[in-house]
């Protein structure tokens, strides 16, 4: 049985196992995947001498951020920048258009960078930048994808753990939907991380309750009491479908809330790590980023040692020379105090 040290390392490495098998595939449909794998997706295609993803890399931003203690949305939003300028690797729209604001000019993307190479940013606040950004409308997944190392961090205090998830969306994700998202995604996880269970009524009921305790402060970034409809209709609709009927191939792929249901439905539905993965990844759109997510959440269900061995064989090898994941999970953990 794994212990919660096993579950925690499981979630990091279970997002490079997503990242890293969905981005094969990333933007095709559930037919075209099956076309191209009639036998299933067994096998991580990365090709070697690439810098982390951006799913990878903005979680081991997020991961280093917790480690030091609560999130701060303009650290946080100087951490993008720098990685903006050093790495950039798969940025998506929204992150791209709110860093672009936020220094004044777009982030260089140098793909292998150093910290010297980093522009002092010269353009709006963070959240200047990321509520212009945002429009009223954009409901992105790459807050959700990066949030979940803060789960470890944070696995028994229900109330710091939505806080802080919250704060995670707010540099590049305006829209309250990611910050909801982040929050939901990471109490389930941290139940799981726990050993323990928790159904969906049970999991709205104690997202609402732990971001009231924060609203004060969560206020400012437009958060309102009681987790919004369309957040709730997605939590009801990951517990209700079997893993074999899920879908996400659909017009809208970059959703928050698609991503959200990749995520709960792994944490309800998958019979095990592999399964679940290949379930989540097979089924199209975003699979990179629904890979990822996917990937946080069976590693705390059920453990490190589930993954399979030519998996994490394979990213120890694309990784070769950067911190081992095992590590940053250990770490999370020690800064729990």
């Amino acid at each position: 049985m794994s212990t919660t040290d096993d579950r925690a390392r499981g979630l990091m490495v279970g997002i490079a196992a997503g990242n890293l098998l969905g981005i094969t595939v990333e933007g095709r449909t559930k037919d075209d995947v099956h076309h191209r794998f009639p036998n299933g997706m067994r096998d991580i295609a990365a090709k070697p001498g690439f810098p982390d993803d951006d799913d990878l890399a903005q979680s081991l931003i997020i991961a280093e951020a917790a480690e030091e203690g609560p999130l701060d949305v303009e650290d946080l939003g100087h951490r993008f920048w720098e990685w903006g300028e050093v790495n950039g690797l798969g940025m998506g729209n929204l992150t791209s258009q709110v860093l672009a604001l936020f220094g004044g000019s777009p982030p260089r993307r140098l793909g292998c960078g150093t910290i010297d190479d980093v522009r002092q940013p010269r353009g709006l606040a963070i959240e200047d930048a990321s509520r212009k950004a945002w429009g009223g409308k954009s409901a992105g997944n790459g807050a959700l994808m990066r949030c979940t190392p803060i789960a470890i961090r944070w696995r028994d205090d229900a109330v710091a753990l939505a806080r802080n998830s919250v704060v995670s969306a707010v540099p590049t994700h305006w829209d309250a939907r990611c910050g909801w998202s982040c929050a939901a995604l990471n109490i389930g996880i941290a139940a799981a991380l726990r050993g323990e269970t928790m159904d969906a009524d049970a999991l709205i009921a104690a997202v609402e309750e732990a971001v009231l305790a924060s609203l004060p402060e969560l206020s400012r970034y437009g958060y309102e009491a009681g987790m919004p409809h369309s957040v709730r209709i997605a939590v009801a609709q990951a517990a209700s479908l079997e893993i074999d009927e899920i879908e996400f191939d659909g017009w809208n792929l970059g959703f928050t809330l698609l991503a959200l249901r990749a995520g709960l439905i792994s944490l309800w539905r998958a019979p095990d790590f592999e399964q679940g993965l290949r379930a989540v990844v097979e089924a199209g759109g975003d699979t990179d980023t629904n890979g990822a997510v996917a990937g946080a959440v069976l590693g705390a269900r059920f453990g490190i040692d589930t993954i399979p061995q030519r998996w994490r064989d394979r990213i120890a090898e694309l990784r070769e020379g950067r911190t081992p994941l095992e590590e940053c999970a250990d770490m999370l953990t020690a800064a729990r105090g």
